[in-house]
């Protein structure tokens, strides 16, 4: 893995791989960049995707529930306690270390928000300070590399990521959003990778053997890989899963594998970070 100064994840909402190939900004940016539709969510609906994403275990979650938190452990902790920074930035949410369920306006909701479910955070508030506005980000993009935090976790409103509108508006808030991203000096010496949280069928990959079944997961879907110097356009077989994702950033950071990321069949995003022929 190589030793990213920064890695960026943006989760999207509730889109297939089969409808993204018809979304004509995601398929630009698919052509612009790396791209995977061997990609696979872990359930239905959002939130058990969403606390695998950054802990590696569902914690048997099968439904959006705002008062099912978790005791951990989860990346949150894992960070601070390795001295790497990180913010997890929230489009609409109200304020800092907002705990509530949804914004007094709905563009928030705390089931897009994994890192609110954990006690750890909930109950530190130096960790719960890294719950930021969506808006805080921005300038710290336009500043040096340093001045953004190593991890960056972002969560678009429920507009601009899929959830309440349609997916070519959210394409083009992601088009936009990716833009700033790679305009900045915190990745030239990093990677962006952009996945959703689930897809519009049961497909899923098993953890353990990496075998993939028509039943029992989230649904496939597409996942961006966006990083200095990488092939354009290049589409790499899976089978990978949000697991997938949790172990590469834990890789990158040299942090060990919480749950179902560190199973003999998940693997790591090693293959888009070569510049070799695919």
């Amino acid at each position: 893995m190589p030793a990213f100064t920064h890695v960026f994840v943006v989760v999207m909402e509730n889109l297939g791989a089969g409808a993204a190939s018809g979304v004509t900004g995601l398929v630009a940016l698919a052509n612009r960049y790396q791209s995977t539709t061997d990609w696979y969510a872990l359930a239905h609906p959002s939130l058990p995707n969403y606390l695998g994403l950054v802990s590696g275990s569902t914690w048997g979650v099968t439904s959006d529930c705002t008062q099912c938190t978790q005791r951990g452990p989860d990346l949150a902790s894992q960070l601070s306690g390795a001295d790497i920074s990180w913010g997890a930035y929230l489009e609409g949410v109200p304020g800092p270390c907002f705990l509530g369920p949804q914004s007094a306006d709905a563009t928030y909701a705390e089931k897009h928000d994994p890192f609110a479910y954990f006690d750890d955070v909930r109950s530190d508030a130096s960790l719960c300070a890294h719950l930021q506005p969506l808006s805080s980000l921005t300038p710290l993009l336009d500043g040096p590399a340093t001045a953004v935090p190593r991890f960056v976790w972002v969560t678009p409103d429920l507009c601009h990521d899929g959830h309440d509108c349609s997916a070519p508006s959210a394409a083009t808030w992601l088009t936009g959003f990716v833009a700033q991203v790679t305009a900045s000096a915190a990745w030239k010496g990093g990677v962006l990778v952009v996945t959703w949280d689930e897809g519009d069928d049961d497909s899923a990959m098993s953890p353990a053997s990496g075998a993939v079944s028509s039943s029992g997961g989230g649904g496939r879907v597409l996942t961006l890989v966006i990083g200095p110097g990488l092939p354009a356009g290049r589409v790499l077989p899976g089978p990978y899963d949000h697991y997938s994702l949790l172990r590469t950033v834990e890789d990158a950071f040299g942090l060990a594998h919480l749950g179902a990321a560190g199973d003999a069949g998940v693997a790591p995003l090693t293959a888009f970070f070569s510049t070799g022929a695919s």
